[in-house]
């Protein structure tokens, strides 16, 4: 049984850096960590909500999206709240609110700016799970977080189910149905075997698709169905070859730029360009169909550590298997030994390097562990006909 509220959350605050504040009634100490939480010279208008907690532990979410949590402590007479916690990092408009929200004068922006940054993110799921934890040890008691906040609640799947029932029947009056299914079979199949030709033609094609309604405005419809979108394109483009990390890195950059976006037209050309960038990204590091999990895996731990000394030795390390037995199946796979990839995958990346980054020969040649910069310069020229200066040149022309 915890026996020191203050010291419990000192430590908490301490070991995970999410916020916490302790307020013990009868007498009305109170302490928060990190200490600025208590300055009520910053926080003094909690948001509408912060004191209506019903159940033990309970939470809500704020406009401005932030996470806060309550746990009871009735051995103690003492409440513990929980939060701020975000799932994402806070945007100058998530920032905004909060200020709102908080009536935060707008001089101690930077601040609150700095204190935030350093709150670990959270989904929800992890939230509650945190807030279950903080229960089971300050009261002793296990809960399910299904069943406790209402997760799994039957009402909310009898609703869409009535909702979807009435859709169907006016789908079926007004004879609009959604036919893009056979449209995405055949957009991921281009995306999987990197054909840019083959989805030129798709997309030429698709005129006359008709999906759902996804939001009740055209500007967010447009950028809900491209999240959709991309979620498809980028599995496909994994189940293609491309690296799994750069894939769904990639995937995160084009949804930031969707949603900063407020402009449709904008987001269409976004579209088609984020289409055939993974395409043509599939392309270029295209690996045949029908591989093991075996060379799967090795290709991924290749990607992963292309910027470290890795050997053959490594990567059969790795899978556990001797460095023959994956010499054998590699070749036997893909058609090209262990080192032959690993290179190629150093001299894709320096091409990455070259082109969108002002990184000198000597850093790159440096970062991917090439022996020498002159060593670089010759295995680059050999491969592709150019030095890597004059491939510098010529892609930062286009």
């Amino acid at each position: 049984m915890i026996t020191d509220l203050e010291a419990f959350c000192r430590l908490f605050y301490a070991s995970f850096a999410i916020p916490v504040s302790y307020y013990h009634i009868p007498s009305g100490d109170s302490g928060s960590f990190p200490a600025v939480l208590g300055d009520q010279s910053l926080f003094k208008n909690p948001p509408s909500g912060f004191f209506h907690f019903q159940q033990n532990p309970d939470y809500f979410i704020s406009e401005s999206f932030g996470y806060f949590g309550s746990i009871q402590v009735p051995s103690k007479e003492s409440v513990i709240t929980v939060g701020p916690v975000f799932s994402t990092p806070v945007s100058d408009a998530a920032l905004h609110s909060f200020m709102l929200e908080w009536a935060i004068s707008s001089d101690r922006k930077e601040e609150l700016s700095q204190i935030l940054s350093t709150i670990p993110l959270l989904s929800i799921n992890q939230f509650l799970q945190t807030l279950a934890y903080l229960h089971l040890c300050l009261n002793d008691e296990q809960i399910d977080i299904g069943s406790h906040f209402g997760l799994e609640s039957a009402k909310v799947v009898s609703s869409f189910s009535n909702i979807h029932s009435n859709e169907v029947i006016r789908a079926k009056e007004t004879r609009h149905f959604h036919n893009t299914y056979f449209f995405e079979r055949q957009l991921t199949k281009c995306i999987q075997d990197g054909d840019l030709p083959g989805l030129n033609r798709l997309l030429e094609d698709s005129a006359e698709l008709s999906g759902g309604v996804l939001a009740d405005n055209s500007l967010r419809q447009e950028k809900n169905i491209f999240i959709t979108t991309i979620a498809l394109v980028t599995r496909s483009a994994i189940s293609g070859g491309m690296d799994m990390e750069q894939a769904y890195m990639l995937a995160d950059l084009y949804i930031q730029e969707c949603e900063r976006s407020q402009d449709i037209a904008h987001i269409s050309t976004l579209n088609y360009t984020m289409l055939a960038d993974f395409t043509e990204r599939v392309s270029q590091t295209k690996i045949p169909q029908g591989m093991s999990p075996e060379v799967f895996k090795c290709i991924q731990f290749i990607s992963h550590h292309i910027n470290e000394p890795i050997q053959v030795g490594d990567v059969a390390e790795h899978i556990g298997r001797s460095r023959s037995y994956l010499t054998n199946k590699f070749k036997k796979e893909l058609g090209f030994d262990v080192s032959s990839f690993i290179m190629r995958c150093r001299l894709e990346e320096a091409k990455s390097l070259l082109t969108y980054s002002d990184k000198t020969l000597s850093e790159i040649s440096a970062y991917l562990c090439f022996s020498s910069q002159s060593y670089f310069q010759n295995i680059f020229k050999k491969k592709y006909g150019v030095t890597p200066l004059n491939y510098r040149k010529q892609t930062q022309k286009v």
